[in-house]
């Protein structure tokens, strides 16, 4: 498994899911895209080996930005950190079917809890180890 993080935003909420990933992504599995472009030269790259994308928008135009790539997220499980509660931004962050969406606001601990299932839906063997089994 490996994850792209995209956030344009380096204060607090940024550094903040920054830290949670690290925590639970090992270094040599998470990449990190500062700038629109950036993320999508590297979704335009082979996506085999790409399999989930954090992303942080900050503001409504960013988000749609994002949406504007959506075509080059199809094949990558999306958790999408939302820059408000609005119902506007809510709609137009579902129509990129993240797995799990949330605010900027948040202490991102759901997230660190998504990941380490998909983490562990992506290596079994894994998991079996952790509950006792063989």
């Amino acid at each position: 498994m490996n994850l792209i993080f995209y956030g344009t935003v380096t204060d607090e909420p940024g550094k903040r899911l920054q830290r949670v990933i690290e925590a639970v992504v090992p270094e040599k599995k998470r990449e990190i895209c500062r700038t629109i472009e950036g993320l999508c030269q590297r979704l335009r790259q082979p996506v085999d080996d790409l399999d989930i994308a954090v992303l942080l928008t900050a503001s409504r135009e960013e988000l749609s930005d994002i949406l504007s790539i959506r075509d080059l997220l199809t094949d990558i499980r999306v958790i999408l950190v939302l820059p408000d509660r609005a119902d506007d931004t809510i709609a137009k962050g579902h129509t990129l079917r993240p797995r799990f969406f949330t605010y900027a606001d948040s202490d991102f601990v759901e997230i660190a809890a998504v990941l380490s299932k998909m983490l562990a839906s992506n290596y079994p063997y894994k998991k079996a180890a952790i509950e006792g089994g063989d």
